[in-house]
């Protein structure tokens, strides 16, 4: 094998690997939106119970602060019916007692009425809490599995980028140029094998007579015809001499 062809080896494998760890990394936002999504739905039914809970908790506070009002009113007024002189002053002073109570029993039946409501709600909202926090808890283990494998992703992306960078020195001149010209196109991995007559890259059948002569010529630059990347043809790995006494071992 000659040298340009082992350069163009070595620049095609770090590529296909840096181009297969990309593609898993456009996968990472899909996998964690899916691991989400069954949080998002369990959440969707906690909230169906816990908004009326809620609201009903906001409606008695206010409530309540209303009675503190009309405590404060009825108090206010009862203290100021002890010392009126005239008749007409004592009635409306008691006018506006009797009025701060009306007030006041309606409200406490209407706290009482939200307080019955909450109970009526309080096991569904236990049980969707609970099962919400079992999701939660799976999801984050999950989120957790998958942020780590980004960043596992991400670390070996940087160190084949780097050494891709060293590799590509050893490319000539012709080589490098197209090899920049089909990165910057899209079209990565820019070097790729040809594989049973066919490109690798594009998965179209080479020519015949392209493929002879890329058999024959070892080191020359060839291109797909189809999707111009640069093709080399990788002779298959020699079996270890243990292997192939076997082998001849099997056929006697």
């Amino acid at each position: 094998m000659s040298t340009a062809t082992e350069h163009m080896i070595a620049v095609g494998e770090t590529d296909a690997r840096i181009f297969e760890l990309n593609l898993k990394l456009r996968r990472i936002p899909q996998r964690l939106a899916d691991a989400r999504r069954q949080l998002e739905a369990e959440e969707a039914l906690l909230n169906e119970v816990l908004e009326p809970w809620t609201q009903c908790e906001n409606e008695v506070k206010e409530r309540d602060t209303t009675i503190k009002i009309a405590l404060d009113t009825i108090e206010k007024f009862e203290e100021h019916m002890k010392r009126v002189t005239t008749q007409k002053e004592y009635m409306a002073a008691r006018k506006q007692v009797d009025e701060a109570r009306r007030l006041n029993t309606r409200l406490q039946d209407e706290i009482l009425e939200r307080r019955v409501k909450q109970e009526e709600l309080a096991p569904r909202l236990e049980e969707r809490r609970a099962t919400y926090s079992r999701v939660l808890e799976t999801y984050q283990g999950e989120e957790a599995v998958i942020l780590k494998e980004q960043q596992v992703l991400e670390q070996e992306v940087n160190g084949l980028t780097k050494q891709v960078q060293e590799q590509l020195k050893g490319l000539g001149d012709t080589a490098f140029a197209l090899y920049q010209r089909l990165m910057k196109g899209g079209r990565q991995p820019a070097i790729v094998p040809v594989a049973a007559g066919s490109c690798m890259g594009c998965n179209m059948a080479l020519p015949p007579q392209t493929y002879n002569q890329l058999l024959a010529a070892n080191g020359k630059l060839f291109t797909c015809p189809t999707c111009q990347r640069i093709i080399y043809h990788q002779p298959p790995a020699e079996k270890p001499q243990a292997e192939e006494a076997q082998a001849g071992a099997a056929a006697g």
